[in-house]
């Protein structure tokens, strides 16, 4: 039983530390704690259905179709409601993810209803069985293209110009501007990165349970994933998520559905007493 518990909450996991990863990227870049992570990673699963059940899409195109509208939700979100506030303080900009995440909720609702809907794809659902562990073909798809996204992520941010552009607005946006880099194309840029990998986590949560804005609730464990992990840390949102899905299917196997949230946030509330940067962050030293 502890094994298929493991192997579910990594699982999991994955798909926390992906969407963990589309909110450090986001933060890194922009310095802005998007409190509408959670709705994005339902906007995706809602895409999935737009894309497969309404537009009858073949499914690369419907992949294509997904990754797409994210990433232009997340520049237009950046354009219209982030870019406005920038220099203003810290508390206007975290209000309006807030607002975002409850338009966002309304306007899914005006359009889809209320009531969950199926999310159907052709990856498989069944499952196999090694070493008396039996393995869902759907957690372990979710898991190698969770991790395929975050190792193209990395590369991405590595070898790149474009990614070489974004490490150094997110280390300094003064420098960055003085070398003549375009840091609000950089940053909305970073706001559609962060939008595909939630909605990428979306559409394989929305197919492991149904398409409902209550995904938003699992969608927001990102948040104390990227927060354990550290903030500014790309590999500690990774870390987190993982920590964060096994928790979870230790707290559920083993104690109650219920004591999930205790066992994690718990945590949560430590490190940020004790540790405040993170498990991986950097601590930030100023000069009184």
């Amino acid at each position: 039983m502890l094994t298929q518990i493991l192997f579910s909450g990594l699982a999991l996991g994955s798909i926390y530390g992906l969407v963990a990863l589309g909110f450090a990227v986001i933060f890194k870049a922009t310095g802005v704690f998007n409190f509408a992570q959670g709705m994005l990673v339902v906007c995706g699963a809602y895409l999935a259905v737009t894309a497969s059940s309404q537009l009858g899409l073949p499914f690369p195109f419907a992949i294509v179709f997904i990754i797409v509208a994210a990433a232009l939700l997340g520049a237009v979100i950046h354009a219209l409601l982030i870019r406005p506030l920038a220099g203003r303080p810290l508390l206007p900009v975290i209000m309006i993810t807030i607002a975002l995440a409850i338009v966002l909720r309304a306007v899914i609702e005006l359009i889809y209803g209320p009531q969950a809907r199926a999310l159907t794809t052709p990856l498989p659902t069944g499952s196999f069985v090694i070493g008396g562990v039996r393995i869902s073909e759907l957690h372990l798809t979710a898991a190698l293209v969770c991790w395929a996204c975050m190792g193209g992520v990395g590369a991405f941010f590595k070898f790149t110009s474009a990614g070489l552009l974004m490490r150094a607005t997110a280390d300094s946006h003064e420098a960055a501007l003085v070398s003549g880099i375009n840091v609000n194309r950089i940053n909305a840029f970073a706001w559609a990165i962060g939008s595909v990998l939630a909605a990428i986590g979306g559409v394989f949560l929305g197919q492991l349970q149904v398409a409902t804005v209550d995904l938003e609730t699992i969608g927001l464990l990102a948040l104390p994933a990227v927060v354990i992990g550290g903030l500014q840390s790309i590999p500690g949102a990774i870390v987190g998520g993982l920590l964060v899905g096994l928790i979870e299917q230790l707290a559920s196997g083993y104690i109650s559905p219920k004591a999930r949230d205790i066992l994690i946030y718990a945590p949560l509330l430590m490190i940020l007493m004790v540790r405040p940067w993170g498990l991986f962050g950097q601590r930030e030293l100023g000069r009184v």
